[in-house]
Parts: C-alpha cells; structure tokens; sequence
C-alpha cells in the first residue's frame, strides 16, 4: 500500500515536472508560479525556476521565429511579390489637406 502511495506521488512529481518543462514555454508567468508554488520550495528555488523559463521561453520564441521568417523569406521574392502587385492592381492614394483660420477661442489659448 505504502509502495503504491509512493509510486502515485512520484509519477504525480513527474507529470508536474514535465508540465512545467512544456509550460515554461507556453504557460503565463503567474500559471508557472502558481503551478511551481505548490511543491512549496523556497523562494530562491521559485525564482530560480521561473528565470529558467523566461531564458527558455525567451530563447524559444526567437529561434521559431527567426526558423519561420527564414522559411517564409527562401520561398518569397519581395520584388517579384511587388512587381506582381503592382501589376495586378491600380494603387491610388488621396491626400487631403486643410486650413481653417482660427476662431477667437482658439488665439485665445
């Protein structure tokens, strides 16, 4: 019974540590402290932990999206995207500018 009492908490362990592997990249700041916060370990730990998952998160978001603006950048050609633009369509642009004198409410500011 013990035994079995242990392998639950240690698979629960795992499963949380795990989540938060995965989590530090997807989950908010608060969601990671407040899920961190439940193994009650001391606030260098916590903070700890939490610092290693923003650099991750960090380091994450930078490389995927230097990853998908190098996919999108091998497959497109800007100028012949904007030669084919310019091509197919009439680009028209309005400026409107006015002047109105100024009321005596106005001069007075």
């Amino acid at each position: 019974m013990a035994e079995d009492d242990l392998k639950s908490k240690s698979a629960e362990m795992i499963k949380k540590v795990l989540t938060v592997g995965v989590g530090a990249v997807f989950l908010t700041e608060e969601t990671l402290r407040a899920l961190v916060s439940e193994w009650k370990l001391p606030k260098e730990v916590i903070g700890a932990i939490l610092d290693s998952s923003r650099k991750t998160k960090d380091e994450f978001m930078k490389s995927m999206s230097e990853d998908v603006i190098g996919k999108v950048i091998d497959k497109v050609d800007p100028v012949a995207l904007m030669q084919e633009f310019l091509t197919r369509n009439e680009v028209e642009l309005t400026v409107k500018i006015g002047i109105k004198p100024k009321t005596k409410s106005d001069s007075e500011k």
